[in-house]
C-alpha cells in the first residue's frame, strides 16, 4: 500500500483493515475496522477528512475525494463498486454504490440504498432510506424489495470474506 502523510495529516489505518499495495491513501483518511481497499484505489485526504466506516469496501479503481467544508463520509458496510467516484459527499450504512456511478458535492445517501451501476447523483442530492437509484442524472425509481435490503447487507460481507482470504494466503510469486 501506498500512504502518505500531508501537511501534517496522517492516515488512520485500523490494524484489521486491508489496504491493497497498489492502493493510494493520502492525507486525512481513517479506515475503520474490517474495511478494505482495493487495487488502484485513491482515497485522497488533501482538503477535508475522508471516514469509511466499519466493514465497508472500496473496489478497484475507485476514486474518493473531498471538497472544501465538504468531508466524504462512507458509512458501516458499504460497497463502493469498481470505478466509482465519490466526492465530497455523505453515504449511509449498508449502500451499494454500482460500479462506474459517480457521487458528487453534497450529496447525501440514505441507509440500505442501491446506487445503479453508471448513474450520476448530483450535487446536493438527498436520497431516501431504502432506495434504488438508477440514471444520469441519478433518480430514485423504487424502494428495494427484501431480498435487496438482504443483499445490501450480505455484499459487504462477502468483502469482508474476500479481505481476510487475501491477508492470510495472498503470496507475491513475482
Amino acid at each position: 500500500m501506498v500512504v502518505y502523510e500531508l501537511n501534517g495529516r496522517k492516515p488512520k489505518i485500523h490494524e484489521t483493515a486491508f489496504v491493497d499495495e497498489n492502493a493510494y491513501i493520502i492525507g486525512d483518511v481513517v479506515l475503520e475496522e474490517k474495511t478494505s481497499v482495493w487495487p488502484s484505489a485513491v482515497l485522497r485526504g488533501d482538503i477535508e477528512q475522508i471516514y469509511v466506516g466499519k466493514g465497508s469496501n472500496i473496489q478497484d479503481n475507485v476514486s474518493i475525494h473531498t471538497s472544501h467544508g465538504m468531508p466524504t463520509i462512507i458509512g458501516e458496510y458499504v460497497t463502493i463498486g469498481h470505478n466509482a467516484v465519490v466526492h465530497g459527499a455523505k453515504i449511509g450504512n449498508y449502500v451499494i454504490v454500482g460500479m462506474g456511478a459517480v457521487v458528487l458535492d453534497g450529496a447525501k445517501i440514505g441507509n440500505h440504498v442501491i446506487i445503479g451501476a453508471g448513474a450520476l447523483i448530483p450535487p446536493g442530492k438527498e436520497i431516501p432510506d431504502y432506495s434504488l437509484v438508477v440514471g444520469v442524472p441519478g433518480k430514485v425509481v423504487r424502494q428495494l424489495s427484501e431480498e435487496e435490503i438482504e443483499m445490501t447487507k450480505k455484499n459487504a460481507e462477502v468483502y469482508i470474506e474476500l479481505a481476510e482470504m487475501h491477508i492470510a494466503k495472498r503470496k507475491r510469486i513475482e
